[in-house]
């Protein structure tokens, strides 16, 4: 298991315990003595509801959160915090009791959560199935009728259980009457609910617009695009960044999705290099060119964790389609001493591997190893060394593995990061 940062530790505490914290004292303090017998189960809960409020907010991809601990560790935290909501919804069911419409409200909301809950661990918890092979085989099997934009779509129908459950609690006259709470919980309530929809309209209205100039397939199942934006944008992009993409005029394809950016972003165009791997990635190899693109970005943590140390050297470490933030690393830093480490199943997966040469042979400051097959069973003991810091990307297996073995050999967390892109 991987060792967490100080910031996941700092996140995971604030959610779990500080944000609900003072409802659970206002509860405590205000909750009728005739209910006493039951206040556990109402306070369980209670912290129930802040756990599903915190798992849409999570859902919006705030990018503040996003630069100090990624994104693929707030969707972990989104899917383990939505996980740990319903078990204490069920908890809460069986320890209290109710009648009319607050039960039909509170029922309907549990079994859309269940069923939801099911849907999602297959669907949309690529932390999940990038780890279970027969989760990911299921997967593959049933997109051929679920596809992704429709998962997207099923998904947001947690957002009518998570209004039921607030319609359960308003009805509840004991609860409203208490008014330090009731007006905590519609806080919270108002709170996410703004921040959901500011996120909405902002991903309809104020996403930075481009136009889709070039597709081009550069290996088997492996196309760049490139895009141009069309005026001045607000965006910002870094080396090593990745964006999200839609095309809003087109089928299937007006979902955003993850790419990661290939060249440094200079010239008011960016290149996205794309492996056709899900539905969405394959069906946008045949977007037209002069179609319509929003980008939302950027995203990744390769950036901070760079300046957070910016005299350390680099070792790059990646597989496969993970060499593309590596790219725009090498590209975007000319002036930092950095060391590649690329490999891939098969010569036809190293892909780029002339354009890395060629870089390396232009600089004195770029070493590059590039191979088919693993490196090292190992780390070896001359990469284990002071002020390096290590970013990886790739295959899973790859990236924790090397990930486990420099923290077991002693580096610091904060200078080893996997951006591990399972969505």
């Amino acid at each position: 298991m991987k060792k967490m940062t100080v910031w996941q530790i700092l996140t995971w505490g604030v959610i779990l315990f500080v944000i609900p914290l003072p409802l659970v004292q206002a509860m405590a303090v205000e909750l009728p003595s005739l209910y006493t017998s039951t206040s556990l189960a109402i306070q369980i809960g209670s912290i129930a509801y802040v756990w599903m409020l915190l798992a849409v907010y999570l859902a919006t991809k705030p990018k503040w959160l996003d630069r100090l601990i990624g994104l693929p560790s707030i969707y972990f935290i989104h899917g383990v915090l939505s996980m740990l909501a319903i078990a204490l919804a069920y908890l809460h069911k069986e320890g209290t009791s109710s009648y009319g419409w607050i039960k039909t409200t509170g029922n309907w909301a549990f079994d859309l959560f269940w069923g939801l809950l099911v849907y999602s661990l297959v669907f949309m918890a690529g932390w999940l199935t990038s780890r279970f092979k027969p989760l990911l085989w299921l997967k593959k099997q049933l997109e051929i009728l679920f596809k992704h934009e429709l998962s997207v779509w099923i998904h947001r129908i947690n957002l009518i259980a998570v209004l039921l459950v607030f319609i359960h609690v308003q009805l509840i006259s004991y609860i409203t009457n208490m008014t330090i709470y009731i007006w905590l919980f519609n806080g919270y309530t108002i709170f996410v609910t703004g921040a959901y929809l500011l996120q909405k309209l902002r991903s309809r209205y104020g996403l930075a617009q481009g136009k889709l100039t070039a597709i081009q397939p550069i290996a088997a199942n492996f196309y760049e695009l490139t895009i141009q934006f069309k005026s001045h944008h607000a965006l910002k992009l870094y080396p090593g960044d990745y964006v999200f993409i839609n095309f809003p005029n087109i089928d299937h394809l007006k979902e955003l999705h993850p790419f990661s950016i290939l060249n440094s972003v200079v010239d008011g165009t960016i290149t996205l290099a794309i492996r056709g791997d899900g539905d969405f990635s394959r069906a946008v190899q045949h977007a037209k060119v002069g179609s319509k693109v929003l980008i939302d970005g950027g995203y990744g943590r390769f950036n901070p964790i760079i300046k957070q140390h910016p005299d350390d050297e680099l070792v790059l470490v990646t597989g496969g389609s993970g060499i593309v933030p590596m790219i725009s690393l090498m590209r975007g830093l000319p002036n930092r001493r950095i060391t590649l480490y690329y490999s891939a199943h098969s010569k036809a997966g190293l892909i780029y591997q002339q354009e890395i040469e060629t870089l390396a042979a232009q600089r004195n400051n770029l070493t590059v190893h590039i191979q088919q097959g693993r490196f090292f069973r190992s780390v070896p003991r001359d990469l284990i060394r002071p002020n390096v810091t290590y970013l990886l990307s790739g295959p899973l297996a790859l990236g924790q593995s090397w990930q486990k073995q420099l923290l077991n050999n002693g580096i610091n967390e904060e200078r080893v990061y996997y951006e591990e892109f399972s969505w």
